[in-house]
């Protein structure tokens, strides 16, 4: 077995917190069982030597028959308790290992910084979460420990034969050097194609996934047909590296097994070369226990070509995974500290994404109680400053805090307590509506999620869905109009009741109608809390306490809307533009 196949191993068992020491017991009972079934040859041997031969005696206390089949009995029962242990061990090992390793790897994600999130598709974290562990999960359960006592009994037979007649055993083994060499060389090729039939799998993967969400779009614009075409031509692609793999796979594995095959016809062959002369002595006893053994260990052997071919193709998956587990975490405080106020604070802050920086030396100030609302152009890194107040990621330089504390002392865990956050891309699970609202918190009663719901102006549609507030909204909530989902989202704020709110705009995209209801349940919302605003309307943030306007991530100006009219800036500008747009 190659090395990378038992460092991929390894690394999956060293993030496993339970189950590794099962799993080593299963391995070793499965090790000894398969080494067990060589002893009924010896004995037979020993026997028959006993009988025809005028040898001294190694094993004086086996001299009768009813010794012999006693021995016999032991070895086939000692074997069948191996193989018990070894398969439920191993088994239970396995299942154990594969779900702390899905365990680490889920939290792992869920503390990833939400900017190294984005850059992957989702629908390449559920492949990476669902079939690459998948796969995983395979080769503990049913490839490793087979693999693993594929490869040491033969050893073992390996030494017994050196032990009886070493020319013997350097003769039969003379071409397996030779069968491993063709798994080898092909190792490289293979590991090349199933990295491309992944690569491939995983953009047919976003390319269905993108067809399928966007398929009301193109529709409309008539290019339903076009992507479907070239989903065709993707699927097309993923097929032909799909053949490779197997090519690579399968031949290779079928000429590891033809010269497998050939080793015994070799053993034959040297011993028709050292023996012509045929004669019933000691010499035909020895031959026929070795042709007995060899059929043994290459029993094995002849399974290790088609376990190390899953096992690297398995292997692409926790490589995919190990670059997952290494990306670096939210660093969190040992003892995380709580704030005394709710002030949110931006001391010289800057970010970037990659080469590019989003925010630049940022600073304000945003009093406990207060609003302050954010304004500029789509880019001008608005939302980053929300997903900065947020810890969804860490500032590159400068800090964030809120009531005086960096928000790495307060912790993520204490930030997400904190602050609400309610944005114009509402997501909501399959779920009923009160589930749902209960996300705001999880120990809500009943009373509590129907009063966040009144206060949120939900009870007017909630009372005349069929199932009322038991309701399921579908996936990502699209049974609901939007107004509606806003409505449950700010439901879900008010039931947490955190001191400081983050909020995208929500009445950007609605009709007048539904705005104005959403209004009225947001005031309910921000009332007596510290809020933080992007503004799309300026309109809606003329009573904010007070508005800073961002182009390429700096702060251009600063102030309350009557004192930015009066500078004729930036703000004044966009004012204007959207005055005009409603003239």
């Amino acid at each position: 077995m190659d090395r990378q196949a038992l460092l991929s191993i390894g690394r999956v068992i060293e993030h496993a917190s339970s189950g590794k020491w099962r799993f080593y017991t299963g391995v070793v009972f499965r090790v000894l069982e398969r080494s067990v079934a060589i002893a009924p040859l010896l004995l037979c041997f020993h026997w028959l030597q006993q009988q025809f031969l005028t040898t001294p005696k190694m094993m004086p206390w086996l001299s009768t028959p009813v010794d012999y089949l006693m021995a016999l009995g032991c070895c086939f029962v000692m074997q069948l308790i191996c193989a018990y242990i070894g398969q439920y061990q191993s088994f239970v090992g396995s299942y154990q290992v594969v779900h702390a390793y899905r365990i680490k790897l889920i939290n792992h994600v869920r503390h990833l910084p939400l900017g190294r999130v984005r850059r992957t598709h989702s629908s390449e974290f559920l492949e990476m979460l669902t079939e690459d562990i998948k796969k995983i999960e395979g080769i503990f359960s049913h490839i490793a420990p087979d693999l693993i006592s594929a490869l040491v009994t033969p050893v073992i037979g390996l030494v017994v034969m050196l032990f009886i007649n070493p020319i013997y055993a350097l003769s039969a083994l003379i071409l397996l050097p030779l069968a491993f060499w063709v798994m080898e060389v092909s190792k490289r090729k293979f590991v090349q194609v199933a990295s491309a039939k992944q690569q491939s799998y995983r953009q047919s993967a976003s390319t269905i996934t993108d067809y399928i969400e966007a398929l009301k779009t193109l529709k409309l614009y008539d290019q339903a047909q076009t992507w479907l075409s070239h989903l065709a031509k993707q699927l097309e692609k993923t097929k032909q590296h799909s053949l490779q793999v197997e090519m690579w796979g399968a031949g290779p594995v079928l000429t590891y097994r033809i010269v497998l095959n050939m080793v015994l016809s070799m053993f034959v062959i040297m011993l028709a070369i050292a023996l012509p002369e045929q004669r019933f002595s000691g010499v035909d006893f020895t031959t026929i226990l070795f042709a007995l053994l060899l059929i043994k260990l290459l029993e094995p052997l002849q399974e290790v070509g088609e376990y190390l071919t899953v096992l690297r193709l398995a292997m692409q998956s926790e490589r995919k995974l190990e670059v997952i587990l290494n990306e670096p975490v939210l660093v969190e405080p040992d003892s995380p500290q709580l704030p005394s106020n709710f002030d949110i604070e931006f001391e010289r802050v800057s970010f970037q994404h990659g080469a590019k920086k989003v925010i630049d030396d940022v600073s304000f100030c945003v009093p406990q109680g207060t609003t302050m609302a954010i304004v500029g152009a789509s880019g001008s890194g608005k939302s980053t400053l929300l997903n900065l107040c947020a810890r969804f990621f860490d500032p590159n330089s400068g800090c964030v805090k809120i009531g005086g504390l960096d928000l790495k002392d307060i912790g993520s865990k204490g930030v997400h307590q904190l602050v609400s956050m309610v944005f114009q891309d509402i997501q909501l699970i399959d779920a009923s509506i009160v589930e749902n609202i209960r996300i705001g918190r999880l120990d809500a009663s009943d009373e509590e999620v129907k009063d966040a719901c009144k206060t949120a102006n939900c009870l007017e549609f909630v009372d005349t869905l069929p199932n009322g507030i038991n309701t399921r909204v579908g996936d990502s909530g699209l049974l609901l109009s939007g107004g509606q989902r806003q409505r449950i989202a700010i439901a879900r704020a008010l039931l947490k009741d955190a001191p400081i709110v983050l909020l995208d705009e929500a009445t950007a995209s609605l009709d007048p109608i539904t705005q104005s209801e959403v209004i009225i349940a947001m005031n309910n919302l921000l009332h007596n809390r510290t809020v933080v605003t992007i503004a799309h309307r300026l309109s809606s943030i003329e009573g904010a306490d007070h508005i800073i306007v961002l182009e390429q991530g700096k702060v251009v100006e600063s102030g309350c809307h009557h004192r930015l009219l009066a500078q004729r800036g930036h703000y004044t500008y966009l004012w204007n533009t959207q005055a005009m747009q409603f003239v």
